[in-house]
């Protein structure tokens, strides 16, 4: 019997070496996942290794003019690691309608017209390819509200939007405002909008070029029973509005001049005195918001004339203020970064 025992001690060695090698298997198979993750995961304000820097040269597009035309909200689930925190964004519903279907028929209805223009239409989902180049881009959503009445379109264009992207967002409301019965919610426009998720290269690796003209568009309030019937049962209608400024802004285009395509570069600025107020639009009779602090470092995210569109953190807002008012700044120690990114 105890020759017995010692013939099994060897075994038992074996044994326990195999489970510590399992064990420590283990360990790093977790480590490694860990690690894999912390790599996919671009977390906000980060700098994508795959970003395109806003001075690098432009490769110019060649053929036919590239639409790319996304659909909000489809597929949304599918986002990648980056941008999981919108995969649950499944877009607005009232009653039976459902946004994302609304926006599906228009941006089908849409890329059939932009091929029988005979140019290039790319239908995408939530998802948008790393560094997309387009002639331009159109984000196509619907709104919701708890109030019936609420009813208008909004277009909006990136932060420090280019030359381009100006002149897309301005052909678009152009159709828009020129069509009969239609309505623009202007002050609608929010700050989610304009830091759109596919525009933030900055930010995340799935995203257009910062070369890439683009919009997002909310073509009215599902939530609203004339224009909810309208988005259902007429995606012809919005989508013909849509190509109608396509073909405005095309005629315009010049895919030579790279300076329309580069985002707008501005320097830090501050309120020179404490008598300097931030306006809702850029024009002395626009309605007043909010005192300047005197000094702050303040960066400007567009311009009209002789104003600048402030963005205030501390609002998180934006604000319209005359250049004569301001004065060169400081750049903050604290790097500057826009709001986090929205489904828009």
């Amino acid at each position: 019997m105890s020759a017995g025992k010692r013939a099994d001690r060897p075994g038992k060695k074996v044994l326990v070496w195999l489970f510590s090698a399992i064990v420590v298997l283990a360990l790093a198979g977790t480590i490694a996942l860990l690690l894999a993750s912390q790599t996919l995961s671009v977390e906000d304000g980060a700098s994508p290794q795959s970003s395109i820097p806003e001075d690098a040269p432009i490769p110019p597009l060649s053929g036919p003019p590239v639409i790319a035309i996304q659909a909000g909200h489809w597929n949304a689930s599918e986002l990648p690691a980056e941008l999981a925190k919108l995969r649950s964004s499944t877009g607005a519903s009232y009653g039976r309608l459902r946004e994302v279907d609304i926006n599906r028929a228009v941006s089908g209805s849409l890329a059939k017209m932009v091929e029988a223009e005979g140019w290039k239409a790319l239908l995408l989902p939530s998802t948008v390819p790393p560094g997309l180049r387009a002639d331009a881009f159109v984000a196509i959503h619907a709104d919701w509200s708890d109030s019936p009445a609420k009813r208008g379109w909004k277009i909006a264009p990136p932060w420090r939007a280019s030359p381009a992207s100006r002149r897309l967002a301005e052909s678009i409301s152009g159709s828009f405002a020129s069509e009969k019965g239609l309505v623009e919610d202007a002050q609608g426009v929010t700050i989610g909008m304009r830091g759109y998720y596919a525009f933030s290269y900055r930010r995340f690796v799935h995203t257009i070029s910062p070369f890439t003209p683009a919009v997002v568009l909310e073509l009215g309030f599902i939530t609203n029973s004339e224009e909810g019937r309208s988005l259902a049962t007429e995606p012809d209608y919005w989508a013909g509005l849509i190509l109608r400024g396509l073909r405005t802004y095309l005629a315009a285009e010049d895919r030579g001049r790279d300076d329309d395509f580069r985002p707008a570069v501005f320097s830090w600025v501050a309120a020179k005195d404490d008598s300097v107020y931030g306006r809702q639009g850029p024009s002395a009779s626009s309605y007043r918001l909010w005192a300047l602090e005197p000094g702050k470092s303040l960066m400007p995210v567009d311009e009209s004339g002789d104003w600048l569109e402030l963005f205030l953190p501390s609002r998180r807002a934006t604000a319209w203020v005359l250049k004569s008012e301001l004065e060169s700044a400081p750049t903050p120690y604290r790097p500057f970064n826009f709001p986090a990114s929205g489904d828009r």
